[in-house]
């Protein structure tokens, strides 16, 4: 069954989000500051600009992920919450109707019995005018709700952009090892057949065949998990993704490396231009809210005021009095005054002071440690980076390593099995390397990511 999402959902949700920006002033996933030229050619090396169909993946996974609806859904129910929590500051308006036979009968009073057929109402209406702040102020911690939904509903397509990609190199990576896995069992296949071949023709004892059949049993369970997992990763990132898995039956074999982006590692690391995370700004949106509920909770016991209006339609039950019906009039200032609460507003106060104290220490702590953590990982950056450009040195050794034998093969120096090894060694080397691959550009996404820089999920303009 498809995901659905909420209808005439993306309009209220980004103008919500557009007057809290301008209300809060606080830093929005999706407003992206401009790129300099280190930033930007970063940006060229990420993942998408290397694979065609990958840009596809994000677009739908970002619009359609079941991770993202589930987001919208819960930003439409703090929507209509919203909704909900300014009703009491609203007017309201109640009517009674009854439509019948009432049946008088006095004790002692003959002639006096009568019956009344009409129809009976009461309507009312009332205004609250004064509350000490109390109703709007449940109204904005209501949109401090529906504006934290908003915010991490991009909070999740953040993240999903990331997470996307990682699982497109994990598939990449799993399928070459699954064909790595097959042709080693092909290797040793062919090596027990050669041993069999050894024992008929006497050349070696029928015991040698241990040796073929123990390695065979080894790599039967290695070959079974590769394919598991190669199945596995596909059905996860297509149902992550919310798209058909047979979308992802031509992905690339390889992983291309990435050009020399040296000088521009070194500029990023130097700076620091994070925006808040939705974390910190979702915590400071809790503050406010712990603020506003420690003000609700002050005034709890103050008298309230409003104003009712109210019109109603009853008998004349007056002894000796005609049957009629009498239609009364009223409009009042009305207060209401809660003067004793077994102490629950004093209990309130003191709970939304703690939590208040509490979620300004937490974000005290997040902040500087978010703060470090964007000073440290384009420091991490540029080390993975030197530690790739060591991983690929070794590939080409690898490669050399390879190519030499085929020329001592060529030339009759060198036997077919030692070729053979050389070129497993040089694949398993440049396997090896498409994980590092892999690792630094999740970890170049990941950067520029946390600091509001990735192109994937920016508006579009």
């Amino acid at each position: 069954m498809p995901f659905s999402r909420p209808s005439l959902f993306t309009l209220p949700v980004l103008v919500a989000g557009l007057a809290w920006l301008l209300a809060g002033g606080i830093t929005k996933i999706g407003a992206i500051p401009a790129v300099s030229e280190p930033v930007a050619r970063l940006q060229a090396e990420l993942p998408e600009r290397k694979f065609a169909g990958l840009d596809e993946i994000l677009r739908k996974a970002l619009e359609n992920g079941p991770s993202v609806i589930i987001r919208e859904w819960d930003a439409a129910v703090a929507r209509e919450q919203a909704r909900g929590a300014r009703a009491p500051m609203l007017p309201s308006l109640n009517a009674v109707v009854n439509a019948g036979v009432t049946r008088e009968e006095r004790s002692g009073s003959v002639g006096y019995d009568r019956n009344y057929t009409a129809v009976l109402y009461s309507v009312g209406f009332y205004q609250p005018v004064f509350h000490w702040g109390a109703l709007s102020g449940n109204y904005q911690i209501a949109q401090l709700r529906q504006a934290m939904s908003a915010r991490n509903i991009e909070e999740t397509r953040r993240l999903l952009a990331i997470d996307i990609r990682r699982r497109y190199f994990d598939i990449i990576l799993a399928a070459n090892a699954l064909k790595l896995a097959q042709e080693n069992m092909r290797r040793l296949e062919t090596d027990r057949k050669n041993m069999e071949q050894m024992i008929a023709d006497g050349s070696v004892a029928p015991g040698a065949i241990d040796g073929s059949n123990r390695a065979i049993d080894l790599a039967t369970p290695e070959l079974e998990q590769a394919g598991n997992q190669y199945a596995t990763l596909r059905q996860s990132l297509a149902q992550l993704a919310g798209m058909p898995e047979s979308a992802l039956d031509n992905l690339p074999d390889d992983i291309p490396g990435a050009q020399n982006i040296t000088d521009a590692l070194n500029a990023v690391a130097g700076t620091i231009t994070a925006p808040p995370s939705a974390h910190l700004d979702n915590l400071q949106d809790e503050i406010n809210v712990a603020k506003l509920d420690y003000k609700i909770n002050k005034v709890r016991q103050l008298p309230k005021f409003g104003i009712s209006a109210s019109v109603g339609q009853s008998p004349d039950t007056s002894y000796g009095a005609p049957k009629s019906l009498i239609t009364s009039w009223n409009t009042s200032l009305s207060m209401q005054w809660n003067l004793f609460d077994g102490f629950a507003s004093q209990a309130g106060q003191r709970a939304s002071l703690n939590r208040l104290r509490m979620l300004e220490t937490q974000r005290a702590q997040a902040g500087q440690q978010e703060s470090l953590e964007r000073r440290n990982e384009a420091a991490r950056l540029l080390l993975q980076w030197k530690q790739l450009q060591n991983t690929e040195r070794d590939v080409e050794r690898s490669r050399a390593g390879y190519e030499l034998a085929e020329q001592d093969f060529a030339n009759g120096m060198a036997a077919a099995r030692n070729v053979e090894d050389s070129r497993l060694g040089y694949k398993n080397s440049l396997q090896g390397a498409y994980a590092a691959r892999a690792n630094f550009y999740i970890a170049l996404v990941t950067c520029l990511s946390n600091r509001g820089q990735d192109p994937a999920i920016q508006p579009v303009k």
